[in-house]
């Protein structure tokens, strides 16, 4: 299980990020478990790669708090073969959706366990700070090169032009975000080479 799936909120019922997702799909259009699993991989399988398995959990974690309810299968083939339970989001589930995407957004992982890192390193182990920043580059470097290679293709009904502006939006998020820690590491890098270099002179 991804460590990003298990950040959960604070309080019994709050949402966790994946848990929101799955909900947020539900609330879009009702859905059997199979084809939730589809497009959840299609939608959110980037960050959050989980199991079909995990879906129906997630699905009943919903159930259980009374966020999402389960339906009959009314399609015109429910009656050639075994009925398949479909889920859609209670109006207390749009509500708590709708609170999820107002709250602040939380820091990124990755830059709490950098900055725990360093502030868990002696003010005077300089090259300790330099390895740590060196991890850091490599991982953006590994996170960069993976989303640039990763092709995504969305089979939903959603209209394009709202997918469009959607994976801009996300994209120059994350081209933004990218640029930064880039920036940050090579500031990082800078200064504490100049510490190194500084006691290396006075050594």
């Amino acid at each position: 299980m991804a460590a990003q799936e298990m950040r959960q909120g604070s309080s019994e019922g709050d949402l966790s990020p994946v848990l929101a997702a799955v909900l947020a799909l539900v609330i879009e259009r009702p859905s059997y478990g199979y084809e939730l699993g589809h497009r959840f991989d299609e939608r959110f399988g980037e960050l959050y790669p989980i199991s079909q398995s995990r879906i129906y959990q997630l699905l009943d974690r919903l159930r259980t708090l009374g966020l999402a309810e389960e339906i009959p299968d009314d399609s015109e083939r429910a009656s050639l073969r075994q009925p398949r339970p479909h889920y859609r989001a209670t109006a207390a589930g749009a509500r708590r959706h709708r609170q999820w995407i107002a709250a602040a957004i939380q820091a990124d992982p990755r830059r709490e366990e950098l900055l725990r890192r360093l502030l868990a390193t002696s003010a005077h182990d300089a090259r300790t700070m330099l390895q740590i920043v060196d991890s850091y580059e490599r991982a953006c470097l590994d996170d960069m090169a993976h989303r640039s290679t990763r092709s995504v293709h969305r089979s939903d009904d959603e209209p394009s032009e709202r997918k469009r502006l959607r994976d801009v939006l996300i994209s120059e998020e994350r081209r933004l975000a990218h640029e930064g820690r880039l920036k940050f590491i090579a500031f990082a890098r800078r200064h504490i080479q100049a510490e190194i270099d500084s006691r290396d002179d006075r050594g």
